[in-house]
């Protein structure tokens, strides 16, 4: 098995003067086998939640245009004008194929014809193609430096996390822009310039973060609120863990957004209420087909560890080292 930057899932902190028991961790029902391949990268990642809040139709078609464009097609089987509009939305691109999101266009005049969606390219397709393997390549290593197939969902979380946490900045010039109504140009912003710039505002941290933990197996979505102090959105991440729902905030977490990393990490809907006005999980284009599909997040499990700093874990005592 190879060496990691992150050997294991880490956890410490809790104020205490000696080694302390973790809270019991959520497992994959069934478990998990021990192995030391690589993943490999999956064309189609969502999260699971918002497949069965906007149903099959808009996913399947959405995974027949990510298919046409791997291969440099410039159709896709589509049923309806609604869905072809979904799929170029900005949501879906953006966050689960994020070379497209600014790479390509919606033609709103001549885009669909009668079951046939048609894609238009910003640059030539032999280009859009090597990108996208390029992106691949580049978030498959991020994946396999950072996380073994051996590890539990929450394990995955916490690499992942303090890869981010770790790696990426916030982009304040950004910010600033979309403040002040100037904003940055297409190919200034969006996942996939975060990805390789390595820097972003919350809605590009939250989906670098999400597209990695899809892509390692772990149901991530992304969550959005109206901050109460000040008249700007935010936006956080949605895991599911054994079918029990968590917060977790990549930007807020960043060095200079909190004094302890594990603040933001695994929290309830009642520990992020009061900082909120709204809190809600995103919509593309337009309202959920299924409007009761649970998105709670009300476990503390994980409370103990909020203002603790992630230092070391042992896998086999479930142990964590606390200062």
């Amino acid at each position: 098995m190879r060496v990691k930057a992150i050997v294991t899932a880490v956890l410490c902190g809790i104020l205490l003067t000696a080694c302390a028991k973790l809270p019991e961790l959520p497992t994959l029902p069934g478990g998990l086998e021990i192995s030391s391949e690589d993943f490999s990268f999956n064309p189609h990642v969502c999260s699971k939640k918002l497949y069965e809040a906007y149903g099959p139709e808009e996913w399947e078609t959405f995974f027949k245009l990510i298919d046409a464009l791997r291969k440099g097609e410039d159709t896709f089987e589509c049923p309806s004008r609604e869905i072809y509009e979904w799929c170029f939305s900005g949501g879906p691109l953006d966050e689960l194929f994020p070379v497209g999101r600014y790479n390509l266009e919606m033609d709103f005049e001549n885009g669909y014809t009668e079951g046939v969606g048609h894609i238009t390219y910003l640059i030539p397709k032999d280009e859009f193609m090597k990108k996208q393997k390029a992106f691949e390549k580049m978030v498959m290593k991020i994946v396999n430096d950072n996380v073994d197939k051996d590890y539990t969902d929450f394990e995955k979380c916490i690499a992942l996390y303090e890869y981010i946490i770790n790696n990426y900045v916030y982009d304040y010039d950004e910010a600033k822009a979309n403040e002040s109504g100037d904003f940055y140009t297409t190919w200034d912003c969006g996942t996939y310039r975060t990805f390789l710039d390595k820097k972003g505002v919350c809605n590009e941290l939250s989906n670098v973060y999400n597209y990695l933990l899809l892509q390692c197996g772990v149901e991530a979505a992304k969550y959005e609120g109206w901050v109460n102090t000040e008249p700007v959105g935010h936006a956080w991440s949605y895991v599911t863990l054994d079918g029990v729902g968590y917060f977790i905030d990549p930007t807020w977490g960043l060095p200079d957004q909190t004094d302890s990393d594990l603040q933001y990490f695994m929290i309830t809907s009642d520990e992020r209420d009061p900082d909120f006005d709204v809190m809600e999980p995103e919509i593309y284009y337009y309202d959920f087909q299924k409007k009761d599909v649970d998105f709670t997040a009300k476990d503390n499990r994980f409370a103990a560890l909020h203002r603790g700093e992630f230092i070391s874990f042992d896998k086999k005592k479930r142990s964590c080292i606390t200062r």
